[in-house]
């Protein structure tokens, strides 16, 4: 995967589908904190069953892969009613989840307030999964927050979720390795983990948005790696090249 780093070696940025991470080690990650694309076209609980379906099959199998067996994935989804009912998007998607071996360990939810969106768009569910046999004990915590939507960065093509909502995702979850945004859109959550000293991932496939994220955060290409090649018998000097 084309990559972006931090000058201080602590966040990597990497453009490609986070469907396949094999640039990540398996069990490294300590926390995954994202934000799917929300389930928007389609009406009907059968399209809202394909949405989850796709999101827990074909996504949560490397996000498993790559998180460490006592870390947590954090996923803040937004509900919607079709134009007939409320579809419940929490259970469908918690439903999918455990088919495909996570266990919902905590759920709650982040209302917006003075909110541009449509009355059917407002309640975004915030859930907290486990691989299944690593159970959280529960705390009394209150997974709840009101808060308005906050402002995107005038390039982006995606809302962010609010800073209050990521970072109580990381107070709660594992303190070691990096944390993982499979959707990181322009950066907000590589911002709140580096705002907290923590080590970060993100993965964005759309190369516009990388861009934006990588300026944000202060990110650089890699130098690409020079080899030698030695010289023959002509005497020339070597000559260098530049490999990939």
């Amino acid at each position: 995967m084309p990559r972006y780093e931090s000058r201080d070696g602590r966040g990597c940025l990497l453009v490609g589908d986070s469907r396949r991470l094999d640039p990540i080690p398996t069990g490294s990650v300590g926390v995954i904190v994202t934000s799917p694309p929300y389930w928007m076209r389609g009406r009907g609980r059968r399209s809202a069953e394909g949405w989850a379906r796709r999101l827990a099959q074909e996504f949560g199998a490397e996000w498993r892969r790559v998180l460490a067996p006592d870390g947590d994935l954090w996923l803040v989804i937004g509900d919607r009613h079709d134009g007939a009912e409320w579809l419940g998007l929490d259970g469908i998607v918690s439903e999918w989840m455990r088919r495909t071996g996570w266990r919902l360990q905590s759920k709650g939810c982040w209302a917006q307030v003075r909110s541009r969106e449509r009355w059917d768009n407002r309640l975004n569910h915030v859930l907290r999964f486990r691989n299944a046999g690593r159970a959280v004990r529960p705390d009394s915590t209150t997974l709840c927050w009101m808060l308005p939507l906050p402002a995107s960065h005038r390039e982006s093509l995606w809302d962010a979720t609010p800073d209050p909502v990521i970072r109580t995702a990381l107070e709660k979850s594992k303190k070691r390795g990096p944390v993982l945004d499979p959707f990181i859109g322009a950066g907000t959550v590589a911002l709140v983990a580096r705002a907290a000293g923590r080590a970060w991932i993100g993965v964005e496939r759309d190369p516009r948005m990388a861009r934006l994220a990588a300026r944000r955060l202060g990110l650089r290409r890699p130098p690409r790696p020079v080899r030698t090649v030695a010289s023959g018998s002509s005497g020339r000097a070597p000559r260098r090249t530049r490999s990939g």
